[in-house]
């Protein structure tokens, strides 16, 4: 294969199967941010960040870091790949590829229908890779033209070779008569496999007939013919991400929504569920929507566990969710996939993911190759006239060098600055809309914070308010921003930071005098917790919902993403009073006949227009000054016009919108 194969097609390939869905409309909603690029940073300004080091919210796994590899990749083998992997701390390598998965035979190395795969990228070889990174491997077995056969098969050479293997035996080059024991543990049943046909747009290869019915019954199937040769290992399903088309959606073959049917046939035969998310569509890119849109996290991950906690019965804290694809753009990669943005956009989307409880996090991909002609506009940061998915540059015209970081790996390996398997998540906020922050205490005692700067012309100077630790006034300072051409390290102050615009700076401090307790567990935020039984003698009534003279409020409602005939939706809810709410109850109606048909943190009644939401127990109180970390939102239908509600009530106050 040449470089230039791979290039011309690749983009196609990750993208072509969206090719027929609408644009996301998460952008339209966006806080436009149009200034000249050459713009010289303001003043300083002022963010405060709290960390509360004794309150976790999750432990950091060898799954929490991940990355996709191809079977098409033209540069898996080089050594400087192999190293850069490495050392970008990524711990999980997903292997054969998006959608190639569903049209690829491990056992001859080979598409369907003479579908292109770089003869070198075997199985054997691509575990070389992940060997020599010292990764895990997770693998995509073959639902679209595959067999449970077949993928038990792939099971057995990988993980029960050995004296008087009998299993199948590769017939590529490099393969092994006596099979392996690598200890692969997470096998995926399927790439997108929703995108068959069965709500009209096709790009996933599926042989087993259209809807989610077909696909749960005979994800029963691969699992128990996978598991009946290594019964250690973990299967997964593929779900529809919440709020993102064809979440919801039903059709002819699809009578109740994809994830409905999947989890209820398929829960006990499957231990993780499987997510995909790129915010943007193509042309309708924006930096400062990207850099926003990781605000949905907490409802996306929300709403999947509360579907796993409906469907999977006392399975379901057993389920866990796995991001196994994400970037910034659904297909046709422009020049915003290579710049500071997308690095900025990696870390704190990996960040959210996790502290919301999902488990493993992979970015598309390693390599990818140049793409021309897609959205290059002005108004995106940066200078480049093409896009490209990878981290790392495949050489081909436009683009240096192969295996040289495009700015979205130093992304990937800033979290190596902030973590490593067996560090614990912490809970952390900031004051400033455009400073994200996230905080870690690594298991050596450090406490470490990510800083992300989403503010392109402004510098922050940040101050820090530690609960539960205690800091000496030695601290490494780890940045990346514009013009850095790597992660710079210095020595710095444990009291402030100054951050410069568009940057990744990360804080690391050491212990102090003082103890400095371990974090305690906390729900995660932007998780339902699952609730325990309680003795019915002495049950805490229900809250009451709370008004008084102190109370006032802004909702803001957000359509993050429409197609035709349906939509979702997010009410974001601020206490903007001076006393807490205990409890609330939303008002509000529609104008042109929407209905809502599926709703997450909350309860909801629809009669007619009018539309009443209440809270639930993890997010009914509000306190002064604060927006509700987990609000609701919903999937709904509309016909004809989707205007925004305007006018809101919480606890019978009106509040204002803006």
């Amino acid at each position: 294969m040449t470089r230039t194969f791979v290039d011309l097609r690749m983009p196609r390939w990750r993208g072509k199967w969206l090719t027929f869905i609408p644009l996301f409309c998460l952008l339209i909603s966006a806080i436009a941010l149009v200034v000249p690029l050459g713009k010289t940073a303001q003043a300083a300004t002022s963010t405060q960040i709290t960390v509360n080091a004794n309150q976790a919210l999750g432990g950091l796994t060898t799954l929490s870091e991940g990355l996709n590899v191809a079977i098409w990749d033209g540069n898996m083998l080089d050594s400087a790949s192999t190293t850069a992997v490495k050392n970008a701390g990524v711990a999980t390598l997903r292997y054969p590829g998006g959608s190639a998965s569903d049209i690829y035979h491990w056992q001859s190395h080979s598409e369907d229908n003479g579908g292109f795969v770089n003869p070198s990228d075997t199985f054997d070889a691509f575990m070389g890779v992940a060997q020599s990174s010292s990764a895990q491997a997770m693998i995509t077995i073959n639902y679209g033209s595959g067999t449970p056969q077949e993928a038990a098969g792939w099971v057995r050479y990988a993980n029960k070779g050995g004296a008087g293997y009998s299993g199948p035996v590769p017939t590529y080059s490099g393969g092994s008569s006596t099979g392996h024991t690598y200890g692969i543990k997470y096998w995926e049943v399927g790439n997108e496999v929703y995108g068959d046909g069965t709500y009209g747009s096709t790009w996933e290869n599926n042989t087993h007939g259209l809807g989610p019915a077909n696909y749960a019954t005979n994800v029963v199937s691969f699992s128990q013919a996978m598991k009946a040769v290594d019964s250690s290992i973990k299967v997964g399903a593929v779900l529809t991400t919440p709020g993102n088309w064809p979440d919801g959606v039903t059709s002819s073959s699809s009578p109740q929504p994809w994830n409905t049917t999947v989890l209820s046939t398929a829960c006990s035969a499957i231990d993780f569920v499987i997510l995909h998310w790129y915010p943007q569509g193509p042309g309708s890119e924006a930096d400062a929507g990207l850099l926003s849109s990781t605000s949905q996290i907490a409802n996306m991950a929300s709403t999947a566990r509360a579907e796993i906690t409906q469907f999977c019965g006392s399975h379901a804290s057993a389920v866990q969710i796995m991001l196994t694809e994400t970037n910034s753009v659904t297909f046709n990669p422009g020049k915003q996939t290579v710049s500071l943005v997308n690095a900025l956009y990696l870390a704190d989307n990996y960040m959210a993911w996790l502290e919301n409880g999902i488990a493993n996090v992979d970015w598309w991909n390693l390599h990818n190759g140049p793409s021309t002609g897609n959205n290059n506009s002005s108004s995106l940061f940066g200078s480049a006239q093409y896009g490209d998915y990878g981290i790392l540059f495949t050489g081909g015209s436009p683009e240096p060098a192969a295996d040289t970081p495009l700015p979205p790996y130093y992304g990937l390996q800033m979290l190596s600055r902030l973590f490593k398997a067996g560090d614990t998540m912490v809970s952390s906020s900031s004051n400033q809309s455009l400073v994200a922050v996230h905080a870690v205490k690594q298991a050596n005692g450090n406490l470490a914070i990510l800083l992300v700067n989403k503010d392109l012309n402004n510098s922050s100077t940040v101050s820090f308010t530690l609960n539960g630790y205690s800091a000496s006034s030695s601290t490494t300072v780890y940045t990346y921003g514009q013009n850095s051409s790597a992660i710079t390290s210095a020595s710095g102050s444990s009291s402030s930071v100054t951050i410069a615009p568009y940057s990744l700076t990360t804080v690391v401090l050491q212990p102090g005098s003082g103890s400095t307790p371990a974090p305690t567990a906390t729900p995660t935020r932007g998780t339902t917790p699952i609730p325990t039984a309680t003795p019915t003698r002495g049950i805490t009534p229900t809250p009451t919902a709370t008004s008084g003279s102190g109370s006032s409020c802004r909702v803001v409602y957000t359509v993050a993403n429409q197609w035709q005939g349906g939509f979702g939706a997010t009410l974001s809810i601020t206490n903007t009073g001076t006393t807490t709410i205990n409890g609330w109850t939303l008002k509000f109606s529609f104008a042109n006949g929407q209905t809502i048909t599926q709703l997450w943190n909350g309860s909801y009644t629809q009669s007619g227009a009018a539309v009443t939401v209440t809270s639930v127990s993890y997010n009914e109180t509000i306190t002064p000054g604060t927006t509700l970390l987990s609000p609701p939102g919903f999937n709904g239908t509309w016909n004809g016009t989707n205007t925004n509600p305007t006018s809101f009530t919480l606890n019978g106050v009106t509040c204002s919108t803006s």
